[in-house]
């Protein structure tokens, strides 16, 4: 349990017995977030589409109508693999709102739109600490060879007051320089 939460502005704390909850603002790509909305409706058009063609051909009589079947089965298999992508690619632009769940084992990063929305988990023992980035201005952390960015929206004092209470905390006696 931590002690003092500070007072940042734009984020906000919510603490239980099991993990400390970081609410932070997401500013929106509006560019970004059309494109993927276009794609979007475009891949629920073609996988609609797709299965009305398929049931047509299924119960056209034609002889060639199973292979054909077969063969859609398998594009329509794939279509919804990328919608699969593609659904997560247009939550992460379309929210408005991150969330850091962090305790001494994991940290979740949450995105949120609605019931669905992109959850990672990352394991603590392979989280380095906290570090301000340049490009894109954001709090940054590696998980491997990953690098993961959070708090975009943030203000530069506030990115760094951040990092400081969220390295004083979940990473104590780490050098500031590592």
């Amino acid at each position: 349990m931590v002690e003092n939460l500070p007072m940042i502005s734009d984020v906000r704390f919510e603490q239980s017995p099991q993990r400390l909850k970081i609410v932070l603002p997401v500013r929106r790509n509006w560019p970004l977030f059309a494109i993927y909305t276009i794609l979007e409706l475009t891949w629920f058009v073609m996988l609609i589409g797709g299965l009305v063609f398929l049931a047509r051909i299924a119960f056209s009589g034609e002889r060639y109508a199973l292979v054909f079947v077969v063969m859609l089965l398998v594009l329509l298999l794939i279509l919804f693999r990328f919608g699969r992508f593609l659904s997560r690619q247009w939550a992460t632009y379309a929210t408005n709102r991150e969330i850091l769940f962090i305790n001494r084992e994991e940290l979740i990063v949450r995105r949120p739109i609605s019931i669905w929305g992109n959850t990672d988990v990352y394991g603590m023992e392979h989280v380095t600490p906290f570090y301000l980035s340049d490009k894109p201005r954001a709090l940054a952390f590696d998980y491997g060879y990953r690098h993961i960015y959070v708090g975009e929206a943030l203000s530069p004092e506030a990115r760094a007051g951040l990092r400081q209470f969220l390295n004083s905390t979940y990473f104590p006696g780490q050098d500031e320089d590592e």
